[in-house]
């Protein structure tokens, strides 16, 4: 499953592709954003390659890259920590590489990926954290729509709920 937005492709990593990432190597045909990937990128696919390792079936909850449309360049990533929990939890990061920020990127792949989550019937509620003081960040997280859940001192938990 891919995700676009007006901007951007949200492309799911495969197994094979997200070894070739922790190789350092760029998936076939891929080209790679200076600075990608990210230090958080490397941490999300190793856990997600470990759920794979574990034969955790992720379905659609994994590992995605954001690619600009016109160019198909990697500029960052987003994804699920893993599949939603029995209550429809799930957790989600993203990064888009130094060169590529401030554009309005993070915001346009997270709202994308918000709505497509809280579409998913075993998705109840969607939730995200982050650095005390990476502002930019929680900038683009209550952009998208999630609001503060809770201030656990040195980070901050943001959630969005589906409707109805």
């Amino acid at each position: 499953m891919e995700l676009t937005t007006p901007r951007l492709r949200l492309a799911p990593l495969s197994p094979a592709a997200m070894q070739d990432l922790l190789d350092g190597r760029p998936a076939s045909g891929h080209r790679w954003a200076e600075g990608y990937p990210l230090d958080g990128t490397l941490v999300a696919v190793a856990m997600q390659a470990d759920l794979v390792k574990h034969d955790v079936p992720r379905g659609p909850f994994c590992h995605y890259q954001v690619l600009l449309r016109e160019d198909g360049l990697v500029i960052g990533d987003i994804g699920f920590h893993a599949p939603p929990d029995d209550l429809g939890e799930v957790s989600i990061g993203f990064g888009i590489v130094p060169v590529a920020r401030q554009r309005g990127y993070a915001r346009e792949a997270l709202t994308a990926f918000l709505e497509w989550a809280l579409q998913q019937p075993e998705v109840r509620t969607v939730h995200a954290d982050t650095d005390l003081v990476n502002l930019a960040s929680q900038r683009v997280l209550l952009g998208a729509g999630m609001h503060l859940a809770a201030d656990e001192g040195d980070r901050k938990v943001y959630e969005i709920s589906a409707r109805g």
